[in-house]
């Protein structure tokens, strides 16, 4: 049994981030402030050059241990934070690794780590999922991890390991899914915030904003959501302003308007949840479709040229 967290939690985060433009947005800033709140401390890893008087702007929420490209993705980052962290890793009851592909925290962070303090495992996060129906793993944009892990050799051979990787694809493969597979079978007890699994194409789409972010109070929400919108999530500016009660939306507008020239761009308004119908490679050709909550096929009616045609679409969930 794992051993109950003292009242007075020592934290630290390892924060990892890129930006295109070499810019530390305000919304990093915000969401760094949200983590001060349940951490004492934060080390900063920006995979490339900032631009001038950017790291000025961390001010006292958190220590720059580097600004340089690496080409490592967000394992890369990590790895550097736990160089820098070096010995005092073992200060800590728990070591967060987090990154900048999320808006957050929409909810304060305080109640999860609550919820999560008597949970017995060993490291945890937000979600989980499986790849191709068999490979658990937690998602890695979010994730604690308790003496248990942090004290083994292991687990710092796992991060002496990281290496370059051709793609993200290729980071996915080694490092998220692998850290978690590593870790549990060695005998370490995985744990998740939210109450069931939810497959990662989930948290970007309608899913995520109706199951997750309002009955659970999911702190984060994904930036790709507003950037690309891949999951053709209806009605986004609707949902920014249902979010605004909770969370400066502008910080996101602001973002969003830097990626991609606007605010508002036209994947903020589609009328419907949109999907690419596989009986049509036609550019443009979509289907009206829904979830369904039990699993069964619904079937969806759509028009290509003109021509009636039936197509099944369903929800996939990750068995528990």
């Amino acid at each position: 049994m794992t051993d109950p967290l003292p009242q007075s939690t020592r934290r630290v985060v390892l924060f990892a981030h890129f930006d295109r433009d070499g810019q530390i947005d305000d919304h990093v800033l915000y969401y760094l402030r949200g983590l001060r709140e349940v951490a004492e401390r934060i080390l900063f890893v920006s995979d490339g050059a900032l631009m001038e008087g950017q790291a000025e702007r961390l001010g006292t929420l958190a220590e720059l241990v580097h600004a340089g490209r690496h080409g490592a993705y967000d394992f890369g980052s990590w790895k550097l934070g736990f160089e820098a962290l070096g010995g005092d890793v073992a200060l800590y009851d728990e070591v967060i690794v987090a990154n900048d592909s999320c808006y957050g925290p929409v909810f304060p962070f305080a109640p999860v780590f609550e919820a999560m303090a008597d949970r017995e495992c060993d490291f945890w996060g937000l979600t989980d999922g499986l790849v191709d129906g068999d490979i658990r793993y937690l998602t890695s944009n979010f994730l604690v991890f308790r003496p248990a892990v942090t004290r083994h050799a292991e687990f710092t051979r796992f991060w002496q390991e990281v290496t370059r990787q051709p793609d993200k694809t290729a980071v996915c493969r080694a490092y998220e899914f692998g850290l978690s597979q590593r870790l549990m079978a060695l005998g370490f007890r995985p744990g998740r915030y939210l109450p069931q699994p939810f497959v990662a194409k989930e948290l970007y789409s309608d899913v995520y904003f109706d199951d997750c972010l309002e009955e659970h109070r999911m702190p984060l929400v994904k930036v790709a959501v507003f950037s690309q919108n891949q999951q053709r999530v209806a009605r986004l500016r609707e949902r920014l302003d249902r979010m605004a009660q909770f969370y400066p939306v502008a910080l996101i507008e602001a973002h969003v308007a830097r990626l991609c020239g606007t605010a508002h761009p036209p994947i903020h308004d589609l009328p419907w949840r949109q999907e690419r119908t596989r009986l049509a490679s036609l550019p443009g050709t979509y289907r009206r479709s829904k979830y369904s909550r039990d699993l069964r096929w619904w079937w969806c009616y759509i028009r290509v040229l003109g021509v009636p045609v039936f197509a099944a679409a369903r929800r996939v969930r990750a068995a528990a």
